[in-house]
């Protein structure tokens, strides 16, 4: 009898285990899910307005109907894409009021940020800036639009983690991912990516010249220019 209970509490057991395990697995495919929709969102595969129909993301991503909505929710509470009740999601499109409130907190954070950048840049983080915005500006001729974003947004992550303060560093990225889909015109010319480009540059010989003061002007006309 005892040992047909220690059978049964082995096999409980293992079933709990299994369980568990099972929703670790769906939970990590949910995770990189979030984060593949969420990049062709920030990259541009999905424009402002556009609606996300979920058997074209099951198809797309390889998902389930309950993966998709699993992401499609976490997006949401992320503030990247919007739910309309009997329509679906679709992604956000901030309102101008909006847009204005998030360049004003970002120009807050990000100018913040220079002092301690300058601070605390090495040859090495310096020749990684370099790198990365002369992709950026070779990236304007030969590449795709979701590539050209994709180098932007390593460019300002690799920036602003050279702060040294994650917290800061994941405030900056999260304010600039909820004004990606309310990007400025600029970024539809090539005068405005060759423009940008060149602000890059001037970042990177700022933080060479240990110039905070320069450093942050630039970042400020950076977010603020039309």
């Amino acid at each position: 009898m005892l040992q047909g209970v220690k059978r049964g509490g082995r096999t409980t057991a293992t079933r709990h285990r299994r369980t568990m395990k099972r929703q670790e697995m769906d939970r990590g495919r949910v995770e990189t899910l979030v984060e593949a929709i969420r990049d062709d969102i920030l990259y541009g595969v999905y424009r402002a307005g556009e609606w996300l129909k979920q058997i074209d993301l099951q198809e797309r991503y390889e998902a389930n109907r309950f993966e998709v909505r699993q992401a499609l929710v976490e997006l949401k509470n992320r503030r990247l894409v919007e739910h309309k009740v009997n329509s679906g999601f679709r992604v956000a499109a901030p309102d101008p009021e909006e847009l204005l409130h998030l360049k004003a907190v970002r120009t807050i954070l990000e100018t913040g940020a220079a002092e301690p950048v300058v601070a605390r840049a090495t040859a090495a983080d310096l020749a990684e800036l370099d790198d990365i915005a002369t992709r950026f500006e070779q990236a304007i001729e030969t590449a795709d639009p979701p590539t050209r974003t994709e180098l932007n947004y390593a460019f300002h992550r690799r920036l602003y983690d050279i702060a040294g303060n994650p917290v800061l560093a994941a405030l900056i990225h999260d304010m600039r991912e909820r004004g990606q889909s309310g990007t400025t015109g600029r970024w539809f010319t090539l005068a405005g990516l060759r423009l940008s480009a060149q602000e890059h540059h001037a970042m990177v010989a700022a933080i060479r010249a240990r110039d905070p003061a320069a450093l942050r002007q630039l970042i400020d006309h950076h977010i603020n220019r039309r």
